[in-house]
């Protein structure tokens, strides 16, 4: 083999090898949480996330949740969650009797994905989707949520696997 071969196969190598890491890109990360209720009065909350491109991300719920004078219910959680492009996720869920004159506070912030799923350190937030009204005392329907409801926000690119 010619000294120019080998030359032009180690530059074909490493273009290769530092291909995916070129083709990582951010992504566009939407998120938005959808209010529904039967007709028996028990209400459903969701969280979606759609992403433009590739993207790993890490979300938790926060916020006080269905709360009356009474009580309070909620169901917070948290996760990590690999978004593909165009696909639209649903990535949680908590349903809950909502009665007239309740406060509800839903809260879902989006982070960058944890280095270690396992440190108690919060890891960069990236933008948080929120549902916070009132619940009127002649409220029949649920209101429809409207496009502010959906929060968009740049997602670094996803970790290589082992990074």
């Amino acid at each position: 083999m010619t000294r120019r071969m080998t030359g032009g196969l180690c530059a074909l190598a490493l273009l290769g090898a530092a291909w995916p890491a070129q083709a990582a890109q951010a992504a566009q990360v939407c998120a938005w949480i959808v209010e529904s209720a039967d007709k028996e009065g028990l209400h459903q909350f969701d969280l979606y996330l759609q992403a433009d491109g590739e993207a790993d991300v890490y979300y938790m719920m926060k916020g006080q949740g269905v709360t009356t004078e009474n009580s309070r219910t909620y169901s917070p959680g948290k996760g990590t969650y690999v978004l593909h492009r165009g696909r639209t996720a649903k990535v949680w869920g908590f349903g809950t009797n909502v009665d007239a004159g309740a406060d509800i506070d839903i809260v879902a912030e989006i982070h960058e994905y944890p280095k270690d799923i396992f440190d108690e350190k919060e890891p960069p937030l990236l933008g948080a989707a929120t549902l916070r009204r009132h619940v009127p005392d002649d409220e029949t329907t649920v209101p429809k949520a409207g496009p502010a409801a959906r929060q968009c926000f740049t997602a670094p690119p996803p970790r290589p696997p082992g990074g």
